[in-house]
């Protein structure tokens, strides 16, 4: 026989509560009002703490009497004297014949108090409103009265593992789902089915939790839809959407939800205190950082022109020499106050010249950044994390000959990240006809990421016979004259002319994308060149996509909402549209600024990109909000930003 069923009806060896409060409360019978409130959250165990008291908790076996209010209607039994009368389900908030009159039930609470009874009603946040908007000048409703059903404590919570398997699985949940005893108990009830039916659940705690989460949506149960949209005012819902943000300033709302176990004050602020909660109105963020440079023309932070002991000693005292170190840093500060970002996404230009030296750099500082990455209720531990996609500058010119087909220039990048912990990256190391698409799938955040490399031809050597013959004439001409240091350094200098690096996404990966069955929702696209003309010049062969159109349209023919790129050392936000081809569909386009290049045009920074998410029913809506952040000083402040805007708008 099962141990654990989270639909039970009163059990009372399972109240795992402690109601002698409640039970002094009603006893002793002082308030203000005409009843006293509890309030609580949906599912969040009143029906059982008004049945623990009718059942002896509150003083002699039946003095107390239990009253669902939605079994009655709007008929209301005639008020009892000199009795306890526990009120359940009183449906204040609503529509149509299931909204029961305030101002009538405040009626009937009033003659109960005349002829001696005490009214225990048991609410929602919302219900709470409804009722004190009516009742409170009438001195029929007082706030003094308030009671509130607190969470689990540690120790409810092991009464509530009533098995050695329980007990065992929940010294590994977080401490979020240890404080609802409805959500505890499902987590019980599906690992004790799991043992039988789905054995690996156990092995994977966040895949537990995802299915427990999934699971307490089911008809029976519609939790989210109970806890947030039915439970809660419109002004609480909003306060629970910015205390999810992140938002520094807390809403007036927050106080009575705290005090009902929905919010929790931290160190760092206050935040959601149940998961289900969480997992449906956390955003997610992005940080989409491009261009590092890791090498000889990487950006510090201070202009140290004198040499020696002295001025080595004076670079130590000032902190993080690179501009790139003080991002990291400055992601250790965001996680220390609940604001690091979930993913990073790298669009290429990790280093200066492909060089083994300047790529171990780069991923001891990807270490260093990795480590304060957050976590997400919807980003399991072994999906992704890292994001990355090479740029022209991570082309090893040494490794590219004429012609396309030579993988080698692309060998030095995919070493560096080949193995990089919960990474993936462009491989264009591989040949173009047989690579799959580098995709990063994440179902439970309704999104998709597509990593494409547009270095795909860099460091080519590009043949043109006037040039070449004039070189060789020159060469002729010069040679008797060279030392044989500076021949050798002239044949050098003519090779590095004649490279260009062309941006380009190649055809084999085009036609991919289209035949890609597209799914989530959110469908974002990263790669290194422009894909449109920005407001900077750049003198170069070849300074954006060589076939940037075409891959717009695909993008926007596969529904794809946003495009991530670097290498102008530009911040820049776009929307386009092709009406005439797609109707009214549009494509975002953000540029990051250079993070670590001293090459700039405007301050070293970072794009954030954060995807809020809100549930109604069973299905989900996003909105995508893209912020450009600077370096100014020590500080990084926003500077411009682009949306909030839905994934298909």
């Amino acid at each position: 026989m099962p141990v654990f069923d989270a639909r039970s009806d009163y059990v009372a060896k399972r109240d795992v509560r402690d109601h002698g409060a409640l039970v002094e409360l009603v006893q002793a019978r002082p308030q203000k009002g005409v009843l006293w409130p509890l309030l609580g959250a949906r599912r969040s165990g009143k029906t059982w703490t008004l049945r623990a008291l009718e059942l002896g908790s509150a003083g002699r076996p039946g003095e107390a009497r239990y009253m669902n209010l939605r079994e009655h209607g709007r008929m209301l039994p005639e008020p009892p004297s000199n009795a306890i009368v526990l009120l359940d389900e009183p449906e204040l908030t609503g529509a149509g014949d299931r909204r029961r009159g305030s101002a009538e039930f405040l009626t009937w609470c009033r003659a109960a108090h005349a002829a001696g009874t005490v009214v225990l009603l048991a609410m929602t946040p919302a219900e709470w409103i409804v009722l004190r908007a009516v009742g409170e000048d009438g001195g029929l409703v007082s706030a003094q009265d308030l009671r509130f059903l607190a969470p689990l404590s540690e120790a409810q919570a092991k009464k509530l593992a009533r098995t050695k398997a329980a007990r065992a699985l929940l010294s590994q949940l977080p401490v979020i789902w240890r404080r609802s005893p409805f959500l505890l108990e499902l987590v019980f009830q599906t690992a004790e089915e799991a043992m039988e039916a789905a054995p690996h659940l156990l092995d994977d705690i966040w895949e537990l939790l995802r299915t427990v989460r999934e699971r307490s949506d089911d008809a029976e149960f519609r939790y989210f839809d109970a806890v947030f949209h039915n439970g809660l005012t419109p002004a609480q819902q909003g306060a629970v959407r910015r205390v999810a943000a992140g938002e520094a300033k807390e809403p007036p709302e927050a106080e009575l939800l705290r005090r009902c176990g929905l919010l929790r004050r931290t160190d760092h602020g206050t935040v959601i205190n149940d998961p289900v909660l969480e997992a449906n109105l956390a955003p997610l963020r992005i940080h989409h950082v491009s261009d590092l440079h890791f090498g000889g023309k990487a950006a510090t932070r201070v202009d140290v022109k004198a040499e020696g002991a002295h001025a080595d000693a004076l670079r130590g005292a000032l902190g993080p020499a690179r501009v790139a170190d003080a991002y990291a840093g400055h992601v250790a500060e965001l996680a220390a106050t609940g604001r690091a970002p979930h993913l990073l996404v790298i669009s290429g230009d990790v280093a200066e010249w492909a060089r083994e030296e300047e790529y171990a750099d780069a991923r001891a500082w990807l270490e260093a950044v990795g480590r304060h990455l957050a976590g997400h209720p919807r980003l399991s531990p072994s999906e992704p994390h890292v994001l990355i996609v090479g740029g022209n500058h991570d082309v090893d010119w040494r490794e590219a000959p004429r012609g396309a087909g030579a993988r080698g220039r692309h060998a030095a990048f995919a070493r560096a990240f080949e193995g990089a912990p919960r990474a993936l990256r462009a491989r264009l190391e591989e040949p173009p006809e047989a690579r799959a698409l580098a995709v990063a799938r994440y179902p439970e955040l309704g999104m998709e990421v597509l990593l494409l490399g547009s270095a795909e031809l860099g460091g080519e050597e590009e043949r043109d016979p006037v040039r070449d013959g004039l070189l060789e004439l020159i060469g002729r001409l010069r040679r008797d004259a060279l030392a044989e240091p500076d021949a050798a350094r002239a044949a050098a200098l003519g090779a590095q002319v004649s490279r260009i690096d062309p941006g380009v996404v190649h055809h084999a990966d085009l036609e991919r994308i289209s035949t890609t069955d597209w799914r989530l929702p959110i469908r974002i696209a990263v790669l290194h060149h422009p894909v449109s003309p920005l407001p900077a010049t750049e003198l170069a062969s070849f300074a954006g996509l060589v076939n940037a159109g075409e891959l717009k349209d695909t993008l926007v023919r596969k529904e794809f909402c946003l495009v991530l790129h670097g290498h102008a050392h530009t911040g820049w936000f776009g929307k386009e549209q092709w009406p005439e081809r797609h109707e009214e569909r549009s494509l975002r386009i953000a540029a990051a600024p250079s993070l670590g290049s001293r090459e700039v045009q405007e301050h070293h920074g970072y794009n954030e990109i954060e995807v809020a998410r809100d549930q109604q029913g069973n299905d989900a809506s996003y909105r995508i909000t893209v912020r450009r952040f600077g370096r100014e000083g020590t500080s990084w402040v926003a500077r411009s930003s682009m949306g909030p805007f839905a994934p298909g708008g």
